[in-house]
């Protein structure tokens, strides 16, 4: 029964990406102009603050998250041009725009568990890249907002799997949805860098992060997934934080880091778990 309920499924979501006719969520104008003022060259940290600000419920999650343990172990900060002073703009922009990404930008009624498992596993992704990169001495700026991104076609097809199994009055299970998911997120997720204007980092990570194939351009950004992959799995979900199976596995050994690196790296696990969950708010 689940088969036919997956095949009828599958043909009505081609049948709408071939027509161009998913229901694609809308990426929030604060967020857009957010990323607009990061790619920038001339902005500045007062153009950052008053663009927060013009959003009073996101300057509050902002601040509140900024003045977390993760972010602000010392001294509490009380006024957004404060915080990016310390913090700097970069951080800032990646907590107002995962702030603004979560899991209220889909629909997906008695799913919504796996909406927020979804997030937190890219938020953990996004993180783990962000410390692996700076330890290898990649690129910094464009990894965290990839590995925050790459994996959003999931909520989306979820989303219109759903609307799909509304309109032909079929009963969508979660495993059958997961299998929705796995085959069409990166195609969706495509459609949604697209239709967002996202980096072209996020879409290049998108396209390859699970190719053998030649480099991309935003290869170092993609191999710092990749291994932020494997840590995440470890750390969260095998809970085995064996420092020589992660050394030698070949996705970190891609980022040359060696034994040593991965070992300073989970020296950080509380303060990255402090991270991940502040960005949770």
């Amino acid at each position: 029964m689940q088969q036919a309920v997956y095949d009828s499924l599958s043909q009505q979501l081609e049948k709408k990406i071939l027509a161009q006719s998913l229901s694609l969520p809308m990426l929030p104008q604060v967020t857009i102009n957010v990323l607009n003022l990061v790619n920038d060259v001339d902005s500045d940290a007062a153009a950052l603050s008053r663009l927060i600000q013009s959003d009073q419920a996101l300057a509050g999650h902002v601040m509140r998250i900024a003045n977390s343990a993760a972010y602000s172990p010392a001294a509490k900060m009380t006024s957004l041009q404060q915080a990016i002073a310390r913090l700097g703009m970069q951080n800032i922009a990646e907590i107002a725009m995962a702030a603004t990404l979560g899991p209220k930008l889909f629909v997906a009624p008695g799913f919504e568990q796996l909406i927020k498992d979804l997030w937190v596993a890219s938020l953990s992704v996004a993180v783990w890249a962000k410390e692996i990169a700076r330890k290898a001495r990649k690129n910094v700026e464009s990894t965290f907002l990839s590995g925050l991104l790459f994996q959003i076609g999931r909520p989306t097809v979820l989303q219109s799997a759903l609307e799909c199994a509304q309109e032909l009055k079929l009963e969508l299970d979660v495993d059958t949805a997961q299998r929705l998911i796995d085959r069409y997120q990166q195609q969706v997720g495509l459609l949604l860098a697209e239709r967002w204007q996202l980096p072209a980092a996020v879409a290049e990570t998108m396209a390859n992060i699970d190719s053998s194939e030649a480099q991309s351009r935003s290869q170092d950004v993609i191999d710092a997934i990749r291994a932020a992959r494997v840590f995440t799995q470890a750390v969260i979900v095998d809970g085995d934080c064996d420092v020589q199976a992660l050394a030698s596995h070949p996705h970190v050994v891609a980022m040359n880091l060696y034994a040593s690196d991965v070992a300073q790296l989970l020296e950080k696990l509380d303060d990255i778990n402090e991270t991940i969950e502040a960005l949770k708010l």
